[in-house]
Parts: C-alpha cells; structure tokens; sequence
C-alpha cells in the first residue's frame, strides 16, 4: 500500500488515515478494487455520482409522463437512438441519422432522442467529475513519484530548499490546469441542465432542438437556482477563484511562465515538497497592469519592499477546494430536485 501526502513525500507503509492525520492518498493493493485510490473525504464521490443518477430520472419522468409506455417502448428502441451523434462506436454519418430519424415510425422516436440528449448532458457531467478526480490523484502522485536526484533540473532557490523544472514540474502543472478546466465546464453544464428542466419541451411533433443549446455558466442569472445558498450558484469565492484560474488558462496558456516543484531539506533529508498557487484578492488573480502571476504577499505593516513575505502551497489548499466544490454540486443536484420538482408538485396540490 502507497500513501501520497499533501508534502508531496511517499510511504510505503500500511497507513490508516483519518481527520487528524496530514491528508493522503492511499493507492490500495487490490488493482481489482472499484476504487483504487482513497483518501478523506472520497465519500463524496459516491453521493455525487449516486444523486447525478438521479438526474436522469427527473429527465425521463419530464419527458415520459407515462413510465409503463416508456418502458414498453425502449425494448424495441434500436441501438442508433442511444448512440448516433454520441459514441465513436456508432458508424452512423450525419447523412445516415437524419434519413433514419425520416423513415423510421418508431412509438414517440423525437421523445426517446430528446431525453438521450438530455441525459447526455447528465453523463458528460458523470465524465467531468471523473477527470476531476482524476487530475486531483494524479497531482499528488507526480509530486511525490520521482526521487529528488532524478529530477532534470534544479536550483537553489533558500537555505535547504532548491526548485526543480522538470517533465514532473510540467505534468502536475498541466493537471492543477486541467482541474480547473474541467470544473468550469461542469458549471458550463450545469447550466444547461437547469435550464432544460426549467423551460420543459412540450412539443414533439418533430425532433426538438434542446432549448439550452447557447446557455453557459454566463447566463446563470436567468435562472430559478440562480444565488442559492450552498450550491454552485452561490456568489462564493470558491466559484470564482475557479472562473478566474480556468480564464487565465484557456485565454493566457498558464498560471506560471516556468512551472516547478519546491523541495524543503533538514539535516540533508528530503521533508516537504509543494507548488505555489497564485494571490488572489477576492476570487480574482492579484493584478499590475498585464502582470497577472504574484506567487508571495509581502506582510509587513509598513509597506516595505523587504522583511516577511507569505505564500500559498498549492497541495495544502487542494484537498479544500475538492472537497468543497463536491459539496457545492451535491447540493446543487438537491436544491435542483426541491426548486424545479417539488415546488411544480406543491403548486398542483
């Protein structure tokens, strides 16, 4: 069993972690296993994905009030409605969709290609969430994976400690990055998805164009969950510390000209290693005209340009904003369920 510590070291120890312990990732023994990695807090993830499940059913009971006929229905279904214009596994063309949706007089066929349309935006937030996952274990394993004398490039940076450019560097950079990305295009989704349950297509004489197809996380404001304490759309500073990393990102390539990892020594022995995250002042990079990337906050009460100066280790803060940004989701897929379907049932009582 390995650990990955948030000081970047590795243990190849058994380890039980807990809420006192520094955080870790356990990589588990059993490859077979349904997760091979844990660590405190991954709870989360199967409430998430559980209530994400959920979200397909609110999808099918909107579109098919009646649930016998709609499971008549999809025994006969062909495969092409699920996956044509979805999976590279399906060998339709364009061409070919379109004159089968034609030809075809399949029961209620424009109902079943919305709600697989639908539903897709559920799964794509399911894969978004995944590569979240993903790039929040791989961080921690290439921060921790190499041994110090086989980085490929270091510097003295302070006493013991000495800052290293390497393809390690790069990669947990480009994951940091990735992260973020992924996490905006989940609010990009989510929107859509609010938006379709919001504005319920009604009409199926033809096959429906989805009414969130131009919504992104911009125009949140339009709607019902819009400000709700807890979830995603809360004006927090966790959201928009998000918006502004992934902006600088897509738009400006990267947070940091040279990406790289710090190493600590004591008595020569390797004890900490961390990447910085950049200063922001209310979830917005701290900025001097075009300059955009300020990795230390001066802390002296008089102003000077030398003394004390703070900064922020990226693997210490990470754990937060995962943990975090889960929990503002669930909540968000809840509040969802309780202001576009509860609300709509409680009116007709």
């Amino acid at each position: 069993m390995k650990t990955f510590f948030s000081s970047g070291l590795i243990g190849d120890i058994p380890y039980i972690l807990n809420e006192d312990d520094e955080f870790g990732i356990q990589e588990m023994e059993d490859k077979s296993s349904t997760s091979q990695y844990m660590y405190q807090d991954d709870y989360i993830n199967y409430e998430l994905d559980n209530e994400l499940v959920g979200l397909y059913d609110i999808f099918r009971d909107i579109i098919f009030p009646d649930m016998d006929e709609y499971y008549e229905e999809i025994k006969h279904l062909p495969i092409w409605v699920q996956e044509a214009g979805q999976d590279s596994n399906c060998t339709l063309s364009v061409k070919d969709f379109k004159e089968y949706i034609e030809i075809n007089d399949i029961p209620n066929l424009y109902r079943h290609l919305y709600l697989v349309d639908c539903q897709f935006l559920v799964g794509t937030v399911q894969n978004l969430a995944s590569a979240m996952e993903d790039m929040f274990i791989n961080y921690y394993k290439t921060l921790s994976s190499p041994d110090a004398e086989n980085f490929f490039r270091s510097y003295p940076y302070e006493d013991g400690i000495i800052m290293v450019m390497s393809k390690e560097a790069r990669s947990a950079s480009t994951y940091t990055e990735t992260y973020f990305t992924k996490a905006y295009s989940i609010l990009d989704i989510m929107c859509k998805i609010c938006y379709e349950i919001e504005n319920k297509c009604t009409n199926f004489e033809s096959y429906p164009k989805m009414k969130s197809s131009k919504v992104l996380w911009g125009n949140r404001k339009k709607l019902k969950i819009y400000e709700t304490k807890n979830t995603i759309y809360e004006n927090c500073e966790l959201i928009k510390s998000i918006e502004s990393i992934r902006n600088e990102t897509v738009h400006n390539g990267a947070w940091e000209l040279n990406p790289k990892i710090f190493i600590r020594f004591d008595d020569s022995c390797e004890v900490e290693r961390y990447t910085l995250f950049p200063y922001m002042s209310q979830g917005h990079l701290s900025t001097v005209k075009n300059r955009r990337h300020f990795f230390y906050l001066n802390t002296n009460d008089d102003n000077s340009l030398t003394g004390q100066y703070s900064h922020i280790k990226f693997n210490i803060i990470f754990p937060l904003i995962h943990k975090e940004f889960k929990l503002r989701l669930l909540e968000t897929i809840n509040k969802i369920k309780w202001i576009y379907l509860m609300n709509d049932q409680t009116k007709q009582l």
